[in-house]
């Protein structure tokens, strides 16, 4: 991804590009999960409540502490908060997904989304908090791991056609 070369290179002077760059891939991510977004929700299975609400607290806790150390270090936030409600949205997505539709091959989204937290918490803290190499190299890591858990999920997805009526 070329957003990501940028951000790690001068994210301070490319900014506009990056964020720009960060939508677009966003969209793309979208656009090749569509078969699973077409997918009516029939029941919600409660046992997972309590999960999914601690989940949802403890997101929302890293990503929201994390924008309040960075947010006043980012240059130009015109298109950098579209770009983080993006991020947002399809981490959201992908960690939510599961829990309405209990295809086994569903867990992977986890693991896209869990990578996707990852690789932004490191890069990060890599750019703006600690100068340790330690943080760029677990960036790259996770980028590569979700890129790799991804495919795979898409190519699960494209062999299996249709969702089977029995995991809604």
């Amino acid at each position: 991804m070329l957003f990501e070369l940028l951000f790690l290179y001068d994210f301070e002077k490319y900014v506009n590009i990056v964020s720009v760059l960060h939508i677009t891939s966003q969209l793309c991510f979208l656009w090749l999960l569509k078969p699973i977004l077409k997918v009516d929700i029939k029941k919600f299975s409660t046992h997972n409540l309590t999960e999914l609400i601690i989940g949802t607290l403890g997101f929302s806790y890293v990503v929201g502490y994390l924008m309040y150390l960075i947010f006043p270090l980012i240059p130009d936030l015109t298109l950098f908060i579209p770009s983080v409600i993006s991020f947002i949205l399809l981490t959201i997505l992908c960690l939510r997904y599961p829990f309405f539709n209990r295809h086994p091959d569903n867990i992977l989204l986890w693991g896209i989304g869990g990578g996707m937290i990852a690789e932004m918490m490191c890069a990060f803290i890599f750019q703006y908090v600690s100068d340790l190499r330690v943080f760029i190299v677990m960036a790259h890591v996770f980028g590569a791991f979700l890129k790799i858990v991804f495919v795979i999920y898409l190519i699960r997805l494209k062999e299996a056609d249709t969702l089977d009526e029995e995991y809604l």
